[in-house]
């Protein structure tokens, strides 16, 4: 599936297509039952075995259905991170959509958070050039295409420079 700290991780997939039945015994929606089952890399014992009800298309390769269910731990890790750094746990609302507005920005400023961190870590410090500094009047003269606002540019108008 992908490289571990310790090798290679690997699962055992299977994926069937069933049938659902409504609360009336009625038949429901088609769903694919994706199994996954994880071994001990030294004994060869199953450690773990998950179940999960997809309503992907049928054609979805099972690698796609572990792929997903491994980035389980990530999306819990920016929930949790959501809930330190933006507020995700402290909605005080009164009704659906108050807590909807609340949840979104808080997801929105989590998102904005974790760009900002990515942004920072760059190695290159030419990735974020101003459009006075020398090196954006480099990349101008190299033929690498420019776009100046109104906004910045005083009054004048947008322009595409290549």
């Amino acid at each position: 599936m992908r490289d571990g700290s310790k090798g290679p991780l690997v699962v055992e997939v299977v994926k069937r297509r069933m049938m659902s039945r409504t609360h009336r015994r009625q038949p429901g929606d088609e769903e694919m039952l994706v199994v996954i089952r994880y071994r001990d890399r030294d004994q060869q014992e199953v450690v773990k075995v998950d179940y999960y009800l997809s309503n992907a298309t049928p054609e979805t390769p099972v690698w796609e259905f572990a792929r997903v269910a491994k980035a389980e731990h990530r999306i819990e890790e920016c929930i949790q991170r959501s809930k330190s750094e933006a507020g995700l746990a402290d909605y005080e609302v009164r009704n659906w959509t108050g807590w909807q507005h609340h949840q979104t920005l808080s997801l929105l400023a989590t998102w904005f958070l974790v760009r900002e961190t990515e942004r920072g870590k760059k190695m290159d410090p030419c990735d974020d050039l101003t459009a006075d500094s020398p090196g954006h009047r480099d990349a101008f003269a190299r033929g690498v295409s420019v776009r100046h606002h109104a906004a910045y540019a005083q009054g004048a108008t947008e322009a595409t420079a290549t």
